[in-house]
């Protein structure tokens, strides 16, 4: 009797977990889509807008974009920008060199693409030009 109880309660475990592994795929994006919302809602007022001057324009894409930053500071998002760090493969995607005697050789001279990590995880390299020794 005993061995049948705890029998019944290892799968009754083994449901419940596969159940909570089950919603937490299926609502996993819940926090990011509740993060998302209020940007596109002010996405959505900017464009409604008729007779809007550059300047009015340009204020609210700045305030969206400060709530789109906001979002991905509270979701653990880092904005990768090395210009003028080490070149490090680790986290940098080099694309072309230039040569160049005003830095240091393997030092990020542009930034053409923005990287990303997501708590400490690479999402994306940042793509960049970096500098070796003028010839």
């Amino acid at each position: 009797d005993q061995f049948l109880r705890t029998k019944a309660d290892m799968e009754n475990l083994r449901r419940r977990n596969q159940k909570d592994v089950e919603n937490a795929h299926k609502y996993g994006a819940e926090k990011l889509i509740n993060e998302l919302l209020p940007i596109k809602e002010s996405l959505e007022l900017g464009m409604a807008i008729e007779n809007a001057t550059v300047e009015s324009l340009n204020e609210g894409m700045q305030m969206t974009l400060n709530m789109f930053n906001s979002a991905c500071e509270k979701l653990a998002v880092e904005e990768i920008n090395p210009i003028n760090e080490k070149f490090d493969p680790e986290c940098h995607q080099a694309m072309t060199m230039q040569p160049t005697d005003e830095v240091e050789p393997k030092t990020v001279l542009q930034v053409l693409q923005k990287g990303y990590r997501l708590n400490e995880r690479l999402i994306r390299p940042a793509m960049v030009i970096v500098s070796k020794a003028a010839e």
